[in-house]
């Protein structure tokens, strides 16, 4: 099953890179590129659990994306109050968080998330917490309830 999405994420690659779609020729040489790739990363190893993970991934990636725009959106609201609003203050702060992901992918998920919500950025990740810089004790509280962390482990699945 692994292999069946490579190879569909690739067709679709090449599909919208060459966007020839009715040359047969340029679509047979995109097939055998395709499969000579398919090939090479088969015999190297390349295609395993972590490093391709399998459509069930990019189902549960579409039920996560919407959470993590709406957590964007929300920490873009109150930075841009606190940075025009002289009485809200701004209290920046290094906070470590523990997590509990099971797989690399889930950790380096969960650390990007964390930075792309505005407010929040990851400096450091030990085996068993990060080092966040907060620019609120509200950013920090959030961190530290876990609910991106549950949204996240719901991403990787389980095992």
């Amino acid at each position: 099953m692994r292999y069946v999405t490579f190879v569909l994420v690739l067709c679709g690659f090449y599909a919208v890179l060459s966007g020839q779609f009715h040359n047969t020729l340029l679509m047979g040489v995109g097939a055998g590129c395709i499969a000579l790739i398919v090939y090479l990363s088969a015999r190297m190893g390349l295609v395993d659990e972590e490093s391709y993970p399998g459509i069930g991934v990019w189902v549960r990636a579409l039920l996560y994306f919407p959470y993590l725009v709406w957590q964007v959106v929300v920490s873009n609201l109150d930075v841009l109050k606190r940075v025009w609003s002289p009485s809200l203050k701004i209290a920046p702060r290094m906070v470590k968080v523990p997590y509990g992901t099971r797989t690399a992918f889930g950790t380096v998920t969960y650390a990007n998330s964390i930075t792309l919500t505005p407010g929040t950025v990851t400096v450091d990740i030990d085996d068993d917490s990060m080092l966040i810089h907060a620019l609120t004790a509200g950013a920090a509280e959030g961190l530290k309830d876990g609910s991106m962390e549950a949204q996240v482990k719901r991403l990787e699945g389980k095992r």
